[in-house]
C-alpha cells in the first residue's frame, strides 16, 4: 500500500519540524511526504528539509479545503493509493501509520471497497480529551460515543488531520469545495463521501496529538438562562462570518434532504451533544451573533462578519470573501 503523507501549512514555523519528525519516524514510514504550503510569510519554508520531502508553494492562503484538493489532485496524479492528511499542528503517535494500514489489510476484499477513510483518533491538546466523530442521523448530527472496548468505529465526520484517505475513492467523490477555506469544509466533504456510499472509521489506537500548541479557534463561553444553558463561542472575526455562513449554506444547499427536513436542521428544538435546547443552525447563527452584540465597543467587526455570513450563507454566495 503506497502511502503519501501530506501535511497543509500557513505561518506554523514554530511546529512543522515537531510534525514532520513524527512522520518520519513512523514504524511503518510513507512512501513520500508532501509539504503544501499556503503562502507562509514567517519563514516556514525557510529551512532546509530532509530527502523525501515534495513541497508545493501556493501563491495565495487557499485555506485547508483548497490545500487538501492540491494534495488529493498530486497523490492521484503520481499514483499513490492513500493520502495521510495532517495538519501542520497534530504529532501523530509513532504507531499511528501502522495502526490504520493492519486495520485495513485484516479486512475483506468487500469491506475494503466499501471504505473511504480511517481515521486516527484527535486528542485535543488544548483539553486533554479524545475528539469524536459525528454520525449524520434524522435527529441531527451526533457525536459517537464509543466503548474503551470498541477500538474501531463507525462514523460520518471527523475532522481533517489524522485521515488516511483511499484514493480510489476519492477519485469517485472529488475533491473537497476550495470555497469553504476553512470551517466546515470536512462536513461538506465527508457528508458526500457517506452520501456516494462510501464507509469511515476511527481507530482508538491509532493517536494524533491534535492542536498541540494548545489554542482555541473557537474559545466557549456559557450562560444560563433560567433552565437553558447557552453556549456562545468567542472568535476572529473571519471565523465568525465563515462558520455562519458555511453552516447555513450547507445546510440550505448542500444537504440532499427534502425541504422539511432541512427546515427542522434549521429551527431544531432539542438538545444534543454539545447543543443546547435550541440546537437548530438558525438559532446557533443568531445566538453566536447576539453574543457578540452584546459587546458592540468592542465586538463591532465580530457582529458584522456574523451578519454577512448570515446573508452570504442564506442567500447562497459560498464564493465570497471574507473582508474586514
Amino acid at each position: 500500500m503506497c502511502v503519501l503523507a501530506y501535511v497543509h501549512t500557513f505561518n506554523d514555523a514554530d511546529v512543522i519540524d515537531r510534525t514532520i519528525e513524527a512522520i518520519r519516524r513512523q514504524t511503518r514510514p510513507p512512501e513520500s511526504i508532501l509539504l503544501v504550503d499556503n503562502a507562509s510569510t514567517d519563514g516556514t519554508l525557510n529551512r532546509a528539509f530532509p530527502a523525501g520531502i515534495d513541497i508545493i508553494r501556493n501563491e495565495t492562503n487557499l485555506g485547508s479545503c483548497g490545500a487538501i484538493g492540491v494534495g488529493f489532485t498530486h497523490a492521484l496524479k503520481h499514483g499513490f493509493e492513500w493520502m495521510w492528511l495532517l495538519d501542520a499542528d497534530s504529532v501523530p503517535e509513532l504507531d499511528a501509520l501502522a495502526t490504520l494500514l493492519e486495520l485495513y489489510a485484516g479486512w475483506t476484499g468487500a469491506q475494503q471497497e466499501e471504505t473511504a477513510f480511517l481515521a486516527c483518533l484527535p486528542i485535543e491538546q488544548s483539553t486533554g480529551k479524545p475528539v469524536h466523530g459525528l454520525r449524520f442521523t434524522s435527529r441531527g448530527r451526533f457525536v459517537v460515543t464509543p466503548s474503551p472496548d470498541e477500538l474501531c468505529y463507525p462514523c460520518h465526520m471527523t475532522i481533517w488531520s489524522g485521515g488516511l484517505y483511499r484514493m480510489a475513492a476519492v477519485r469517485q467523490v472529488g475533491v473537497p469545495n476550495p470555497a469553504y477555506f476553512v470551517d466546515r469544509g470536512e462536513l461538506e466533504y465527508m457528508y458526500r463521501v457517506m452520501k456516494a456510499g462510501y464507509k469511515a472509521f476511527i481507530h482508538q489506537d491509532a493517536i494524533i496529538r491534535h492542536n498541540i500548541r494548545g489554542e482555541q479557534s473557537l474559545t466557549p463561553n456559557r450562560l444560563k438562562v433560567g433552565p437553558i444553558t447557552l453556549t456562545f463561542y468567542d472568535a476572529a472575526p473571519f471565523r465568525c462570518y465563515l462558520t455562519c455562513r458555511n453552516t447555513l449554506y450547507f445546510t440550505l444547499y448542500d444537504l440532499k434532504d427534502g425541504r422539511l427536513a432541512k427546515v427542522r436542521e434549521l429551527f431544531r428544538l432539542r438538545r444534543r451533544p454539545g447543543r443546547g435546547l435550541m440546537s437548530g443552525v438558525a438559532w446557533q447563527a443568531a445566538l453566536f451573533t447576539v453574543n457578540f452584540a452584546l459587546r458592540p465597543r468592542t465586538h463591532g467587526a465580530h457582529v458584522r462578519a456574523c451578519l454577512r455570513g448570515i446573508w452570504h450563507g442564506v442567500t447562497g454566495n459560498i464564493a465570497a470573501r471574507y473582508e474586514d
